[in-house]
């Protein structure tokens, strides 16, 4: 059976849409050309479905598409989905909640290991003609030698938990609905987290409570000298704030796979300073997650187009 139409809403290149046309035989698939409310509204017109990705669903968008039954998350945070509205158009919206919590992990520890060990600064020097590096042996770390602070203990941050194990770093966890017995790390309250890691990594979703976690004052209680890592979703910083931290201290240096807007088009001082590692939201992008992913998304969509459960993990908005 044909299924769709199903209106992918991310700008893909003509191998991408290859690569997705393969994974999902049998659909009838709608792509944008460019990240525009009219590229969005087209794709949409009379769609039954619709995938969404990095980019945020606007609302006014949503209004116009009549026919869509289903949106499905490309990954696990739905804050780019206007929630509401669809719960009042009566419109179900799904997610693939850990499917890409390996790649994310791995990504999560490239950043810890680039920031401790000066990456950025050493490059820098190297290209810019300078082999003898004679203050780095008090600058650098090694990632077993420090203690890692996990704020959030989802699917990513039980990923980021068992590599870290092969590193022998101490390693403690903290989290909103407390500890967990099952869980082989030791709990502790954020406020005493942040006086106590030398490396703090983000894994929770965005939401009131967590916008702007990392604000100025959280951060002057962070331990000098610390590490900031942030794969999950720019908001949860103050960026201003972090900017003066790396800058006037405490923070040594920060690890950014996500920003407060995106896409980053203009001016943003996080991409200029010597102690940051940043990255375009890319933490996920691997060709094995690739295809992980749309073969998730896709096997939820053929369900519900065949009248059958998706599973109730997946599903935000039943």
């Amino acid at each position: 059976m044909s299924i769709g139409p199903v209106a992918v809403l991310e700008p893909a290149s003509a191998e991408m849409r290859a690569r997705i046309e393969y994974l999902c035989e049998g659909f009838d698939l709608r792509f944008i050309d460019d990240v525009t409310d009219e590229d969005m509204s087209a794709a949409l017109d009379g769609a039954t479905y619709a995938v969404t990705r990095g980019l945020r669903f606007p609302e006014a968008v949503l209004a116009r598409a009549e026919s869509l039954k289903l949106v499905h998350q490309w990954g696990t945070g739905v804050d780019g989905i206007p929630l509401d509205a669809c719960r009042g158009r009566g419109i179900s919206v799904a997610r693939s909640p850990g499917m890409n919590a390996p790649t994310v992990a791995e990504a999560t520890l490239t950043l810890m290991l680039a920031t401790l060990r000066r990456l950025p600064q050493v490059q820098a020097a190297f290209r810019g003609g300078q082999w003898n590096q004679p203050d780095l042996w008090r600058e650098a770390r090694d990632l077993g030698a420090c203690r890692v602070g996990l704020v959030g203990m989802g699917a990513i941050g039980q990923e980021v938990l068992t590599r870290l194990r092969g590193f022998g770093c101490e390693v403690a966890y903290t989290r909103r609905s407390g500890p967990d017995a099952s869980i082989d790390a030791a709990f502790m309250a954020f406020e005493d987290m942040l006086g106590w890691a030398d490396v703090l990594s983000l894994h929770l979703p965005l939401t009131d409570a967590s916008r702007h976690l990392i604000n100025a004052e959280t951060l002057a209680a962070m331990k000098p000298g610390a590490v900031l890592i942030n794969t999950s979703r720019g908001a949860l910083v103050d960026e201003a704030a972090l900017v003066a931290a790396l800058t006037e201290g405490p923070l040594s240096a920060a690890g950014l796979d996500v920003f407060e807007v995106e896409p980053v088009s203009g001016p943003n001082p996080l991409l200029g300073l010597p102690n940051t590692v940043t990255l375009p939201h890319v933490a996920g992008r691997t060709l094995d997650n690739f295809d992980r992913m749309v073969r998730h998304w896709s096997s939820n969509i053929r369900a519900h187009a065949e009248g059958r459960d998706i599973d109730p993990a997946c599903v935000v908005i039943p």
